[in-house]
């Protein structure tokens, strides 16, 4: 896995999620509606759903990084009891003028009691935590026994065109520079988030690559950078579907295992 040498902390990470971000940044500025319009998220909400009752009937629940809330809307509907965790003001004060559940923070700062939920669900959201390994530690301990971590996101560096890049800034010496607002601060592949989930005390059960489509990139590139890059994705896109290999998107399932004592905070 890969990281950002210099993160942010504190209030000045915080601060990254504006109202700004949800309308325009959000999941990388590759989401065409704002965070705030629930209309566009009902489709997608309804296939996460169904993915969590193939794992139990519906519990508690509760979504790490749940931005605007829309996901837990539509979990109510369906019967769960559902929470909601988010560092940002201003998704949070929407959420919850809905009536909804939500803790305004970090996971790790939230301090829900042991064993609390039947599912946890983490949407492009572990990439942004400052601590990855105790957050999914924190995960594992309000997780009942049997309980599930759902979890989604990039592994972009995974990629075929984003491997040959960084291998081609390794052999010419050049460092990377990051150019937009530090909203990544991880990036995983499937192996590095295996091992969190071992040392954590998690059972990984589904590991599911996806890449996304040919189009548009991300970012600033010149007219021959995003010939490149489509063409290599093209490439890709057959390998991982056929694979499950050079995924940039993976959907990532883990267990606590049934019968296992409840870690101590911090573990």
């Amino acid at each position: 896995m890969r990281f950002l040498a210099v993160q942010p902390t504190g209030s000045a990470l915080s601060q990254l999620y504006s109202a700004e971000y949800f309308e325009a940044d959000y999941r990388c500025g590759r989401a065409a509606a704002s965070s705030f319009e629930g209309e566009a998220f009902v489709a997608e909400n309804r296939g996460l759903l169904d993915a969590f009752e193939s794992l139990g009937s519906p519990g508690r629940l509760l979504d790490v990084g749940c931005a605007t809330g829309w996901l837990l809307d539509d979990a109510r509907g369906r019967g769960w009891q559902a929470q909601g965790v988010e560092l940002s003001e201003a998704a949070v004060r929407f959420a919850r003028d809905r009536g909804l559940e939500v803790h305004h923070g970090d996971l790790l700062d939230a301090h829900f009691p042991a064993s609390s939920f039947d599912l946890v669900y983490m949407g492009d959201v572990l990439e942004h935590v400052s601590d990855c390994r105790a957050t999914l530690a924190e995960v594992a301990r309000v997780l009942r026994p049997g309980g599930h971590l759902y979890l989604r996101g990039p592994i972009t560096t995974h990629s075929l065109a984003r491997s040959l890049a960084l291998w081609g800034y390794g052999v010419l010496g050049h460092v990377i520079v990051l150019r937009e607002p530090p909203y990544h601060l991880w990036e995983f592949t499937p192996r590095s988030l295996d091992r969190l989930a071992r040392e954590v005390g998690l059972s990984v059960m589904i590991s599911r690559q996806s890449k996304i489509p040919p189009g548009r990139s991300h970012g600033s590139k010149t007219v021959l950078e995003r010939a490149a890059l489509a063409m290599l994705d093209s490439i890709n896109l057959p390998i991982t579907l056929w694979a499950n290999a050079m995924g940039d998107r993976i959907v990532w399932v883990a267990q606590r295992p049934a019968g296992e004592v409840t870690p101590a905070p911090g573990r």
